[in-house]
């Protein structure tokens, strides 16, 4: 399949279906599906912000799961800055998801419990692989900074920090 470029939107999420196969009940019947996304749209601009709410069990993670290219929609696409994610190399696709950031309600459960501040905020920045470790403890600093805390909480570990802090880390 060709990968086209799209419209200049940030990010745009057209006519997106998920469905999942069920477990069988018995041995001789067909399977069932459960469809948690059902053609959904929605356009994001570039400099906007949007948040996902829902009931549970609503397709909230799942439509997360297929925006972050981790899941693969049965038909309908997700273009991130013009690109086709699903089309996208493995390589590209990593550049893509560098761009990408997700704050749940309660990041708690997204904070490795045994990695302190510091090692989860500058783990990106060794991805990248383009600082040195210096530096990288200068960037995770400022990061700190940036958000209001102290570039000494780099050393503590998320059970130290209310939610809102928990938040601002993620």
């Amino acid at each position: 399949m060709k990968q086209e470029k799209t419209a200049d939107s940030f990010l745009q999420i057209r006519n997106v279906v998920r469905e999942y196969i069920l477990p069988r009940k018995q041995l001789f019947t067909s399977a069932n599906r459960f469809r948690a996304l059902d053609g959904v749209s929605l356009t994001v601009n570039s400099g906007e912000s949007f948040g996902i709410v829902g009931e549970s069990g609503c397709g909230k993670s799942t439509l997360a799961r297929t925006v972050m290219a981790l899941e693969t929609p049965q038909s309908g696409e997700v273009c991130f800055q013009g690109q086709i994610l699903h089309l996208l190399k493995a390589e590209e696709l990593r550049r893509a998801r560098s761009g990408f950031q997700m704050i749940f309600q309660d990041p708690y459960g997204s904070l490795d419990p045994r990695q302190s501040v510091g090692q989860i905020v500058s783990e990106p920045l060794q991805l990248l692989g383009k600082l040195t470790p210096s530096r990288r403890q200068e960037q995770v600093a400022d990061a700190l900074e940036n958000v209001g805390l102290s570039p000494n909480d780099a050393a503590k570990f998320p059970h130290e920090f209310s939610g809102g802090q928990r938040q601002r880390i993620a």
